[in-house]
């Protein structure tokens, strides 16, 4: 990534974050929707404070601009839940903040390491997809378009029997994508279509299930489209009484990257839920710290690919790795479905 991509990068993330934010109010920006969400003041700061700490701190060796921001702004300080009681940056401030912290950085960019910038930029876009998740929970405005595409596709695709690369050697991947390593698989079928509301209503009221927390912009959810705010829990249900599975997270890469063409709407439309538990590929070394990564590995994240209407196609690769906690419902999270050949 050259210093003129870079630059693209960093400013096409800021852009969509002051998109996201600037139709709201100082009550609306420093209220707490819920215990899973931040305020969103303070994802704008923490996004600033990101910025200062890779790109100006450990990168160019600068002091911190307020040495406070490493308790207030540090995910793992304080949990969601507690945020909002924080003595944050009320939102000008935030706003000053983070414009400081990036008019320094364009100033330092041509020595920036490029990995580093690739990975603040993709930092604020995905925190944009949490500010829009905080938004559609507290029935704010979203960002145009406001829903997801219609699902058209029917049928599954099959998959032959092989061997395939998992992963990639992307500089500017995380982490968790890394390194790429060859995967053998058995034959199996993969739905062209996400399920979508009308199926999952089929679903609800033959089993009793719970419906999804939230709905589209004008009331009901749109049958055509895709269910989204499915926790992994559900997914799993749905898929069993369906007589399907949920995919394997290789074997949904695999169909990506052989038969990408064949699904419809692989990307850009819900993050869909994986049979698998979130844990590092071999050869796995932690970048640029343990914990994005690392620290959550284990039997209690599950792995969702793919990427939502909301997620940026910076973020939205083929190799993009997702995870949350099997019972979450806040993520745009929809269902693709999966069975053995």
């Amino acid at each position: 990534m050259s210093p003129t991509e870079a630059a693209a990068a960093l400013r096409h993330a800021r852009e969509r974050t002051q998109a996201l934010l600037a139709p709201l109010s100082d009550e609306q920006l420093t209220h707490q929707y819920s215990p899973l969400l931040s305020p969103l003041v303070w994802d704008l700061a923490h996004i600033g404070y990101f910025e200062e700490l890779w790109l100006l701190q450990r990168a160019a060796g600068r002091e911190p601009i307020s040495p406070s921001y490493d308790d207030l702004y540090d995910s793992f300080a304080h949990a969601r839940a507690e945020r909002g009681g924080l003595p944050i940056l009320s939102p000008e401030p935030a706003r000053a903040y983070v414009s400081e912290v990036r008019e320094a950085v364009l100033g330092l960019l041509a020595e920036l390491p490029p990995d580093r910038v690739a990975m603040v930029a993709q930092h604020e876009l995905q925190h944009g997809e949490t500010i829009a998740q905080t938004l559609e929970l507290a029935g704010l405005p979203l960002p145009s378009p406001e829903g997801p595409p219609a699902v058209e596709a029917s049928g599954d695709v099959l998959v032959a029997a092989g061997e395939f690369v998992l992963g990639c050697d992307d500089p500017c991947a995380y982490d968790n994508e890394r390194l790429p390593h060859a995967v053998e698989l058995p034959a199996f079928r993969i739905d062209r279509a996400l399920v979508t509301n009308a199926e999952y209503a089929e679903f609800v009221a033959a089993e009793g299930a719970e419906r999804p927390p939230h709905r589209s912009r004008n009331g009901e959810p749109a049958p055509r489209e895709p269910v989204l705010h499915v926790s992994f829990d559900e997914a799993d249900a749905y898929a069993r009484w369906a007589g399907k599975r949920l995919p394997t997270e290789p074997e949904w890469e695999k169909a990506v990257k052989i038969a990408g063409d064949e699904l419809e709407h692989a990307r850009g439309a819900a993050w869909q839920w994986t049979s698998s538990f979130f844990g590092g590929y071999p050869g796995f070394r932690a970048f640029p710290y343990a914990e994005y990564s690392e620290a959550f590995f284990g039997e209690g994240h599950r792995v969702l690919r793919g990427g939502s209407w909301v997620t940026d196609p910076l973020v939205a690769r083929p190799t993009f790795r997702n995870w949350d906690l099997p019972q979450r419902r806040q993520i745009f999270s929809g269902i693709r479905c999966a069975s053995d050949a």
